[in-house]
């Protein structure tokens, strides 16, 4: 059996998808829906640049730089905004399927499948916010899908504000999702892997927020 990588189906009939996966003994489209991914995280990042979103910090010393300065500065946040958009979802796939090869031992195409719909859901959730932040300035860190809006409440910490920008609907979403699919594919202890999943995604948020550039003066 033969089964074609659908991170859509996935997500809107993970159940039914992933039996189908389970049992499936070669997977098709998966380089095909990497590049699809990848291609539209980059198209998001480069219209981010362009809009300026992200950029508040670089404008408040514009009076510090010269217009060739300046430009510069705007090319070097355009590629790294371009760099995010490529590297972080390549880094989260192939670091948490080597993860979880590690704990279940499966088929490696087989975790890279599963790991597609939960790039989607976080590349829903950036385009979902990216009409916020370009209309109303919504930042990032204060999303209203994540706790990162009740931050300044609980602490003056500018790297658990940007933790607690982790945690969102979405993110909630994905990992119940790949709950579903370890399940469904494993038949491990359902707690074994909402622990296992919890963990990963701790450590890459805590990996996200470390790399963060806060654009908050406190701390």
């Amino acid at each position: 059996m033969m089964y074609k990588s659908n991170p859509l189906k996935e997500i809107v009939h993970p159940k039914a998808a992933f039996a189908q996966l389970k049992e499936a003994e070669r997977v098709k489209h998966v380089a095909i829906v990497v590049l699809i991914l990848l291609f539209s995280s980059i198209v998001l990042s480069l219209l981010r640049a362009y809009f300026g979103i992200g950029t508040e910090e670089l404008t408040k010393h514009l009076g510090r730089y010269t217009s060739e300065q300046f430009a510069f500065a705007q090319l070097l946040f355009a590629s790294g905004h371009v760099l995010g958009g490529l590297f972080v979802p390549l880094l989260f796939l192939f670091i948490s399927s080597i993860i979880y090869y590690l704990f279940f031992e499966m088929d490696f195409a087989k975790l890279l499948t599963i790991q597609l719909p939960v790039l989607l859901i976080f590349l829903i959730e950036d385009i979902v916010l990216f009409p916020l932040q370009l209309f109303f300035g919504v930042k990032d860190l204060f999303s209203p899908f994540s706790l990162g809006v009740w931050g300044p409440y609980i602490t003056k910490h500018a790297f658990i504000w940007a933790l607690l920008r982790n945690v969102s609907v979405f993110s909630v979403w994905a990992v119940s999702l790949q709950i579903i699919a370890l399940r469904t594919l494993t038949e491990k202890p359902v707690q074994r892997i909402a622990m296992i999943v919890i963990t990963v995604y701790l450590f890459f948020a805590l990996l996200i927020t470390a790399c963060t550039e806060f654009p908050f003066s406190g701390s």
